[in-house]
């Protein structure tokens, strides 16, 4: 019987080879393509696979006659989902679930950063000046107000719950949620519960629907001192609103790990305000940078490949029409 080819495109250590192996059961070929390799050199080897993990290009996915199934490493899926030439043979999943705990310590880190001033007193250690700023501010008894109550949101949740705060997630039913909310709404409900939020963390993915949401009516409908955190996609956030908006003094601090455009060009005014927090990209960085969340991403490829060689239903499965993430 001909091998189940496979092509995997992120870096793997010899360990997670091994796993990935013992997942194929003998009946599959692994195919481990260099990063360093041009799209010339990589293209006869993805032609060659069946399943591909990772994220190949549009016009690379369409050159590919024999491909079945692509497992993303990442659980944004908009680079496919936006765009059109996607084909309807190929099924496609991706990494929902692996990075709840990176990315929830992330927003953790930068709120404290905010609320304790932490990058002015970084600031000051660089000018070798002792001086206590003063006005501080602590999470215990706030309102949060988590917009994408799903497994990013939610891991938030449980941990910024550990803080004695009040918490409000935002999705698509307002129905069975976790208990580390403790009320939930649905987009309809977000022009009322955006005044009443000390916090506001934006987890959604980029969607037809979450462009701009946050636009400057909302952003101006924000408390003068509320914290607005944003890990998901820059999209959400009208980007030049949100300049004249801190201008005016609005808003007591900022952090974005996404940007639209991203990366902001030089010179852009979000570079230089005090109160913002620019990183690029990085809350939910895997290969390279986070052996833990390597493993996870590892484990549902595992799981995945399994499933697809048992004919079974796969898990995080990517449905194109309404865009949403299965989970199984």
């Amino acid at each position: 019987m001909e091998k189940v080819k496979v092509a995997v495109l992120f870096p793997c250590d010899p360990a997670q080879k091994r796993m990935l192996e013992r997942a194929g059961k003998d009946r599959c070929e692994f195919i481990y393509v260099d990063r360093g390799m041009t799209r010339e050199e990589r293209l006869p080897l993805l032609q060659s696979a069946e399943i591909i993990f990772g994220e190949p290009g549009i016009r690379e996915i369409q050159k590919c006659p024999g491909l079945r199934w692509i497992q993303m490493s990442w659980a944004g899926t908009d680079v496919y989902t936006m765009r059109e030439g996607f084909p309807q043979k190929v099924k496609l999943t991706n990494a929902r679930g692996s990075f709840q705990a990176v990315i929830s310590e992330y927003i953790v880190a930068v709120l404290l950063e905010l609320c304790r001033n932490l990058k002015q007193y970084a600031l000051q250690q660089q000018e070798e000046r002792w001086r206590p700023l003063g006005s501080e501010t602590l999470l215990y008894g706030k309102r949060i107000l988590i917009l994408g109550a799903g497994d990013i949101g939610t891991g938030a949740a449980k941990r910024l719950k550990a803080f004695g705060t009040y918490i409000t997630g935002m999705r698509r039913t307002e129905r069975n949620f976790p208990d580390c909310y403790d009320a939930m709404i649905t987009a309809d409900g977000l022009d009322a519960a955006l005044p009443k939020a000390d916090i506001v963390i934006g987890c959604l993915p980029n969607t037809p629907e979450t462009e701009g949401l946050l636009d400057e009516r909302r952003l101006r409908a924000m408390k003068k001192e509320t914290y607005l955190i944003n890990v998901g996609r820059g999209s959400l956030i009208d980007t030049e609103a949100l300049v004249r908006v801190l201008e005016e003094g609005s808003l007591g601090g900022v952090a974005l790990d996404v940007a639209d455009p991203e990366p902001l060009p030089a010179g852009h005014p979000l570079w230089r305000m005090d109160r913002v927090i620019l990183t690029p990209h990085i809350a939910g960085l895997s290969f390279g940078y986070s052996k833990d969340t390597e493993n996870r991403i590892i484990h549902i490829c595992c799981q995945n490949l399994t499933r697809y060689l048992e004919r079974r239903e796969l898990v995080n499965l990517v449905n194109f029409k309404t865009r949403y993430v299965s989970e199984q």
